[in-house]
């Protein structure tokens, strides 16, 4: 329902919010409309003027403009009524030769980057293709390669001797890590030095057993506790004394064996580890890990020496550690000898690691296999046909 509107509703309304500044705003004077410039901001009176005279108001007079006792009402131009009006008449509306310069800037703006988008992107996918064409040549081009070189290796290896005249040996011959190459110089050098050191030279493992009658010389070494080779004596003698200048002590634990010998040992560890809950075939076989069978032994030559640092008794590789070991390790060559089964070349011997194991080979030779980083199975395998 609708409010009911009342003269009385308006009595003294006027009076007080005049009195109380409420109707001291500002506004604009509706006398310079004409001039169709922006009125200067005055004070007006409120919509409705007091009547004067009867002390009331009439709300239809109010209406009209007309009160009594003479007075008017005075009407009040709004707030940027002018504004309004400048916008009714088009003052600031933009012409649509303007808007369509507007759209084909911005058009023309996008239509380029519209563009440059697609060049870039079409030089990315180019390079995106171009190096997967090349990555795919390089992978074929590095396989064929490999490939051919593989052939020729496999065509070399048929026949024992390469184009140029090396002979080339893999690790399915020598159990080496590498591809070896043995040139006719490096098989002459070594067929030279083994014809003259051939005793010394001699070759001992589970491929190449000794014969049953080689009887080496010996001598007694250790005050007569044990016997080696007497062609080693003297080099020995020489190894140790240094060696003991240099600070250290050395006990030998072990040198010559014979057959029955080398025999009780393995029988002895064989049942060592059945005890411990292996089967024989383990046991035999954890066994060769380290003792070699009877007639396989190369302490049976005489050649070999077990050397223990006095500091450490213990036959293992806790040898490697001890100071006196490692200074026997780095000069025995100087004095004929070599580790027998390196760290490196347990693929190659087919025994583990032994740091306390030193066979004489003697100095040239020694020096050699230094030189080359060979063990006696790589040194064999080089003179291995021209000794047949």
């Amino acid at each position: 329902m609708g409010r009911t509107m009342r003269a009385d509703m308006y009595e003294n309304v006027s009076v007080r919010k005049r009195a109380s500044g409420e109707y001291e705003e500002t506004v604009y004077d509706r006398r310079v409309q004409a001039t169709g410039k922006r009125g200067v901001a005055v004070r007006r009176e409120p919509l409705y003027q007091e009547c004067r005279g009867s002390g009331k108001r009439n709300v239809a007079q109010m209406e009209s403009g007309k009160v009594s006792g003479g007075s008017r009402a005075v009407w009040k131009e709004p707030m940027y009524e002018a504004d309004r009006r400048n916008r009714e008449a088009g003052a600031y509306r933009t012409t649509g030769q303007e808007k369509t310069k507007r759209g084909r800037k911005k058009f023309g703006r996008r239509k380029r980057k519209s563009a440059a988008r697609k060049v870039l992107t079409g030089l990315l996918f180019y390079f995106l293709f171009a190096g997967m064409i090349a990555t795919c040549i390089a992978v074929v081009s590095v396989f064929s390669e490999w490939k051919e070189k593989r052939q020729s290796q496999d065509a070399a290896k048929t026949d024992g001797i390469m184009a140029d005249g090396t002979e080339a040996w893999t690790e399915e011959e020598t159990g080496s890590r590498a591809l070896m190459e043995i040139t006719p110089e490096i098989r002459h050098e070594c067929q030279e030095l083994y014809e003259e050191q051939e005793e010394l030279l001699l070759i001992v493992n589970k491929d190449h057993e000794l014969e049953t009658s080689y009887q080496p010389m010996l001598r007694n070494i250790c005050k007569g506790r044990l016997k080696a080779a007497d062609i080693l004596y003297e080099d020995l003698c020489a190894m140790l004394e240094d060696g003991g200048q240099a600070g250290y002590e050395y006990w030998i634990a072990s040198a010559h064996r014979d057959r029955a010998y080398q025999q009780g040992l393995v029988d002895e560890d064989v049942e060592k580890y059945m005890a411990k809950g292996y089967t024989y075939e383990a046991a035999l076989q954890k066994t060769y890990e380290y003792t070699m069978p009877a007639g396989q032994s190369e302490h049976e030559t005489g050649l070999a020496l077990d050397i223990l640092c006095s500091t450490n008794m213990m036959m293992d590789e806790s040898q490697a550690y001890e100071p006196g070991n490692q200074w026997l390790a780095a000069h025995c060559h100087e004095y004929g000898f070599i580790l027998r089964y390196p760290a490196d070349k347990e693929d190659v011997t087919g025994i583990k690691y032994e740091p306390w194991h030193f066979r004489y080979v003697g100095k040239e030779a020694a020096a050699y296999l230094r030189n080359k980083g060979w063990t006696l199975e790589e040194f064999y395998r080089v003179i291995h046909d021209s000794i047949r």
